[in-house]
């Protein structure tokens, strides 16, 4: 029997982080385990708005990668869908908040946000 380990940190609507797009990325055990990009966007979009052209295999991890517009949507997903939904060759998945692009003017000059913030979930075997 498998189960799903997570760690998802508390999260609001009102949280300074909850509207930022975030990545969801899943690794699986070998490459034929991986779903679709098409079938994944079509299982995920009822959790919230994807950034479908941002969705792309990862062949050399065995992977695949959606970004979701908000980290609350990311996060929802992950919770009620649940390993099983993802297949049982799944290995671990990951949670990343990208940071949102500076507007034009603001003087930061690229620099990266220390308030980015990235989960890591494993799952395991018991």
């Amino acid at each position: 029997m498998s189960t799903l380990t997570m760690e998802l940190s508390p999260t609001s609507e009102n949280s300074p982080n909850s509207g930022s797009p975030t990545t969801l990325t899943l690794k699986y055990i070998n490459k034929d385990s991986v779903p679709s990009t098409t079938i994944l966007n079509k299982l995920l979009c009822c959790f919230g708005p994807l950034i479908e052209s941002k969705t792309e295999l990862l062949a050399k991890t065995n992977g695949v990668r959606v970004v979701f517009q908000k980290r609350c949507d990311a996060e929802n997903a992950v919770t009620h869908f649940g390993k099983y939904r993802f297949g049982s060759s799944l290995k671990s998945f990951r949670l990343k908040v990208l940071p949102h692009k500076p507007k034009k003017g603001t003087g930061k000059r690229g620099r990266k946000s220390k308030k980015q913030s990235s989960f890591v979930h494993d799952v395991s075997a018991v």
